[in-house]
């Protein structure tokens, strides 16, 4: 079999020439590529499910939102499941070892999060011994921590799921380069060839642009599964949207209540949570809404009675102000921004993405029926 190229440090593919006959390149020695027949492609067998219409084993899967959407904690939700077999809320789970690589906040994450999950799920200590952590960050576009990654999940293993949380804390070089997204794409999988496991990666979502994760398009583009999450944390409910699986069908949500235990937080399935509706919203209307959440938790209360919600509201004031501090004008006179308030105020109520009552303003993220 003929070998068409060699790549060097730069990653360029260089068509082999008579020079490289003479240096010898032919005559090393080199196992053959496999090539597949067609009988053999058309015999490939389907995509397996680490988890059920959310994950697939030896795949890797993006779960992406903004700060405070509780991504971290759907993340630990998933991952604690596949640790013990347990159905992921009513969602079929195939057992095995799983890695949590916690980039930040590592000993709340190992301290309080996993052992609280385990205790709500009165889960006996004998079958908490398949899941591990590794509190640093990790340089999975640097071939030596790949290694050392691989060279111990061969040691412990096999491993069913690495789960690495936070994207940003994963890689030596920038999140937005293409020789780190290249490099990042190429360790990934090596992990997934070499161990077998699949990866979930947790990643913000972009400054300006909610509708995908923060990072370069070759990353964006390689993930087997993208997965949105969508919190509030006013209202203490997130939703799991699965927007591609690129081997299945594409379809799958989740909402959740938050309920705290202990110290820490576990997601707990409910239909009445449903994805926000701020989709396709402009950029100043999404701003708008960033401001809100600033001023729900800078100045929220919870009000008493039928009339308000079970979650935070606010003044409208207050949220004014925090929307003019934001820059939803393109002007700073004052009648101007004025304007521009009352008119995406406007927007957002009419596509019942708040409900004001007695100047008060709060999200209407969670309940489907009466909009709170």
């Amino acid at each position: 079999m003929t070998d068409f190229s060699r790549s060097g440090d730069t990653g360029n593919i260089v068509p082999f020439d008579r020079r490289d006959v003479a240096e010898g390149y032919r005559t090393k020695e080199r196992p053959p590529l496999k090539l597949l027949s067609y009988s053999e492609m058309e015999a490939m067998p389907e995509p397996e499910w680490l988890i059920e219409g959310v994950i697939q084993k030896q795949s890797t899967a993006l779960a992406f939102g903004k700060s405070n959407s509780f991504k971290s904690f759907i993340a630990a939700d998933l991952g604690c499941s596949v640790s013990v077999g347990q159905p992921w809320h009513g969602n079929a789970v195939a057992p095995g070892r799983v890695i949590f690589v916690a980039t930040e906040g590592a000993n709340g994450f190992g301290r309080l999060r996993i052992p609280t999950w385990f205790d709500y799920h009165d889960v006996p200590r004998d079958r908490r011994n398949n899941v591990f952590l590794y509190p640093k960050e990790i340089r999975l576009d640097v071939k030596d921590d790949v290694l050392a990654l691989v060279s111990t999940m061969k040691i412990l293993g096999p491993f069913a799921l690495v789960v690495l949380d936070i994207f940003g804390g994963t890689m030596a070089g920038s999140e937005v380069e293409d020789k780190t997204a290249r490099a990042w794409v190429h360790g990934i999988q090596f992990i997934l060839r070499e161990t077998g496991a699949s990866v979930l990666t947790v990643a913000h979502t972009g400054w300006q642009d909610d509708t995908r994760a923060r990072m370069h398009t070759h990353f964006w583009g390689s993930f087997d599964s993208r997965l949105r999450v969508e919190g509030n944390k006013a209202a203490m409910t997130a939703t799991l949207t699965v927007e591609r699986h690129k081997d299945a069908d594409s379809s799958g949500q989740w909402g959740f209540r938050m309920e705290r235990a202990g110290e820490s937080l576990v997601p707990i399935l409910d239909s009445d949570v449903k994805p926000s509706k701020s989709r396709n919203l402009s950029v100043k209307q999404n701003t708008a809404l960033d401001a809100l959440d600033d001023a729900l938790q800078a100045h929220g209360v919870r009000k008493q009675g039928t009339e308000w919600p079970p979650c935070n509201v606010v003044l409208m004031e207050h949220w004014r102000q925090a929307a003019y501090r934001h820059g939803i004008a393109d002007s700073e006179n004052a009648e101007a921004r004025k304007k521009a308030f009352q008119r995406i105020r406007e927007v957002l109520q009419d596509k019942g993405i708040i409900r004001i009552y007695c100047d008060h303003v709060w999200r209407c993220f969670a309940n489907s029926n009466n909009g709170n």
